[in-house]
């Protein structure tokens, strides 16, 4: 990697920092709970967060559409505002419907989020691709780690509050806006999935504005069909999709669950710490992985399944514990085992996603996850589904991760019985050759020995 590369590296990394560094974010359901904004649980779950799943599903349909074509950094720099919104209106907004922009604000932020993790795949060698999604994703969760360690050391020490907090946190996404604007522009013709006769015609001006959006909307299609007839990117997408919707389902309600434990009126919140330990396991995690050189694809199925039903006993743990702490220790166990396959997920889908369509790809991967994820929303958490009790809720989500362990485990478990088949009739036909080889032997035997008058 030249000194280009490492220095745009070094800034998006450094952006993705500083947009995670918010330390009042563990503390968003004790802070909306409390005597500033006086929000009640029941309000939070069904009328306020679920705002947040729809908003990021619907802006997001849109980003991965056009992210590619307009190079990224506009996006970024949309996130970046989006996220000063957020903090604005945590800060001063004080009822339900305040909130819900808010929320409204964030799902902007979150979907746009998919051009910071495809950005640098446009500036890099392909050979790069394992170690920078290792630092982009080792610097958001260094951000987190550092946010959530410094909430719980502030609130722990009595030194501030949850609304100082906030402060600190706008404090922090407006540093990150003023990085999106120094990151410099990915080169481009404009017309990112035009074919090559394409190009020149466009070059030469002889296609109209519509006529070159018509093909720039036909070859995204075709990079699309492409990339997705590969069988790896299929199957890493699939799981990527699965599991995200799941992720993100848990990190909107597990700050509820954590209250629902050990009571609201608590003092001794611990939600930073456990983020902080979260994370930092991640962080280190992604960043170790960029130093490691296994064969993913080959142990991929076995690894996504194992992990998956790993994910599954840690959630049915997190539903049944009266104990705050062995709550939050598997929801640290959690966080590592998702933050590991993500991580492989994301550099596995870049090695082969076709015509450089890295958002599109993971654009399409992630509104995959949250249309999963606004259905499971709407069934099981909001006032107009099921509604179910918080405890209830991570049952059904240890469910939903045992049945993606599944989808992954009995596919191999199928091939080894197969071959196990195969092997064993193999050896039963080598020994009925032998059986034969011997018999066809002694009648050759025999018929050499003279028979006695």
């Amino acid at each position: 990697m030249d000194g280009s590369w490492r220095l745009t590296t070094g800034l998006i990394c450094s952006y993705g920092f500083f947009k995670e560094l918010k330390p009042s974010e563990p503390f968003l359901t004790p802070y909306l709970n409390s005597s500033y904004k006086h929000l009640k649980l029941g309000e939070l779950s069904s009328e306020v967060y679920p705002i947040w799943t729809y908003s990021y599903l619907v802006v997001l349909f849109v980003v991965f559409l056009v992210t590619d074509a307009l190079r990224y950094k506009p996006l970024i720099i949309t996130e970046g505002l989006a996220y000063l919104t957020t903090r604005i209106l945590l800060i001063w907004g004080n009822d339900v419907l305040a909130m819900q922009f808010m929320q409204m604000a964030y799902g902007i932020a979150s979907g746009t989020e998919i051009a910071y993790y495809s950005y640098i795949y446009a500036l890099v060698p392909t050979e790069h691709y394992q170690k920078v999604t290792s630092y982009l994703r080792g610097a958001v969760l260094l951000g987190r780690f550092m946010a959530g360690f410094l909430g719980q050391l502030l609130i722990s020490l009595k030194l501030t509050n949850y609304l100082v907090l906030n402060y600190i946190s706008l404090g922090s996404v407006i540093i990150a806006f003023v990085l999106s604007l120094l990151l410099p522009m990915p080169k481009s013709d404009g017309n990112v999935f035009l074919l090559n006769s394409d190009r020149e015609e466009s070059q030469n001006g002889k296609r109209t504005c519509i006529s070159r959006w018509s093909t720039n909307i036909l070859s995204m299609f075709t990079a699309f069909k492409k990339s997705y007839s590969n069988l790896t990117l299929l199957q890493w997408s699939v799981w990527w999709a699965l599991a995200m919707c799941g992720y993100l389902q848990i990190g909107n309600y597990i700050q509820n669950l954590w209250e629902e434990i050990q009571g609201a009126e608590n003092s001794d919140t611990l939600n930073g710490g456990v983020e902080a330990a979260g994370t930092l396991g991640g962080a280190a995690v992604a960043l170790t992985l960029s130093f490691v050189g296994i064969r993913w694809g080959v142990v991929g199925e076995v690894l996504l399944g194992g992990l998956s039903m790993v994910d599954a006993i840690l959630l049915f743990i997190m539903a049944k514990s009266g104990n705050i702490w062995i709550a939050y220790a598997t929801y640290v166990a959690y966080r590592m085992s998702y933050t590991f396959l993500i991580t492989i997920a994301s550099f596995q889908v870049a090695l082969n996603v076709g015509e450089h369509a890295f958002a599109l790809i993971f654009g399409w991967n992630t509104f995959v996850a949250l249309a999963l994820q606004s259905i499971m929303t709407i069934v099981v958490a909001d006032e107009k589904g099921l509604n179910l009790k918080i405890r209830e809720q991570f049952i059904v989500y240890g469910g939903y991760f045992l049945a993606i362990a599944a989808v992954y485990l009995i596919l191999p478990l199928a091939r080894l019985i197969r071959k196990l088949h195969n092997l064993l009739k193999s050896l039963c036909l080598h020994k009925d050759e032998e059986m034969d080889v011997l018999s066809d032997s002694l009648s050759a035997e025999n018929d050499r020995i003279p028979y006695a008058v």
